[in-house]
């Protein structure tokens, strides 16, 4: 359950909004080792507050030319480790504590000169760079099972209800659940999840036609994202890269259709060119 307040601020300028959130989540376990096999019954209780500032002023939100959309948020919970000292690894499943940064910031630039006979053939430069962070108040009780980071693939999962963690797509690569890009992942979920994640994409776009009953566009992406579990093995440059070309379908009658299909460069070290290369299907939603 959630329950939110958004605002729109006045100053620095129009398009800032400040929103407010109360999330509450529980689970009654029968047998079922949803964390782990050592707590499979009992109850556990996500209960969190969130803060998210958010600047929008893109010209439109189909085929965007220009602007940016930015946000930062803080998730947490109450400290109970502060409050009950006598708290141990096993209660952390109970009553599970973190707090999660999210930084996301989106760019768009166009390029050259428009054409068309309405002018609204134009190429399109969009830059995005997001950043998640999970603490911890007490390092004795380990990282939160919640809230934690699924980096690959194109943003699937069957297991998002569950353990609401958040979802970072990479085209050109599996779920992938090792930090290291020299080890060729070929998984279809990952384990466990990490709790840093960095992500950075360019895309050049392209439309065929504009139109509000069908808007189509083109694409050529670079991207390079990967996670950690723990501030020590934290590399912000240690990343694992793709290229990859695509297409953008919008349709009132299905909303955005889209496809992908990209090549993870570092799985080609560790590997031939077809094992590399991976396929996507996007429908209804524009992956994170």
């Amino acid at each position: 359950m959630t329950v939110a307040l958004g605002k729109q601020l006045k100053w620095p300028d129009d398009f800032f909004t400040l929103t407010y959130s109360v999330n509450y989540t529980q689970y009654d376990l029968n047998n079922y080792p949803l964390f782990t096999s050592a707590f499979r019954n009992g109850r556990s209780t996500n209960f969190s507050f969130k803060l998210a500032l958010s600047r929008y002023d893109l010209d439109q939100p189909i085929y965007p030319r220009r602007g940016s959309n930015l946000l930062l948020s803080v998730q947490l919970t109450p400290p109970y480790s502060a409050i009950d000292h006598g708290l141990t690894q096993a209660d952390s499943y109970k009553l599970p504590e973190y707090h999660k940064w999210r930084f996301t910031s989106d760019w768009y630039l166009p390029i050259g000169n428009a054409m068309g006979a309405d002018k609204s053939r134009q190429f399109v430069l969009k830059a995005s760079a997001k950043y998640g962070f999970m603490g911890r108040y007490n390092a004795g009780l380990g990282f939160s099972p919640f809230e934690r980071f699924q980096v690959g693939d194109a943003g699937l999962t069957n297991n998002f209800g569950l353990l609401g963690y958040d979802i970072i797509s990479q085209r050109g690569y599996p779920v992938y659940e090792n930090s290291d890009p020299k080890v060729n992942p070929d998984q279809q979920q990952a384990s466990q999840f990490f709790t840093i994640f960095n992500k950075y994409t360019l895309e050049l776009r392209y439309p065929f036609t504009t139109n509000p009953s069908s808007t189509i566009y083109g694409l050529t992406f670079f991207e390079a994202a990967n996670g950690w579990y723990n501030y020590t093995d934290y590399n912000p440059f240690r990343l694992r890269r793709s290229v990859g070309v695509g297409m953008r379908f919008f349709l009132p009658m299905f909303g955005l259709l889209g496809f992908d299909y990209g090549i993870g460069l570092d799985r080609i070290q560790n590997g031939s060119l077809r094992d590399a290369t991976r396929f996507t299907f996007m429908l209804g939603y524009e992956p994170d």
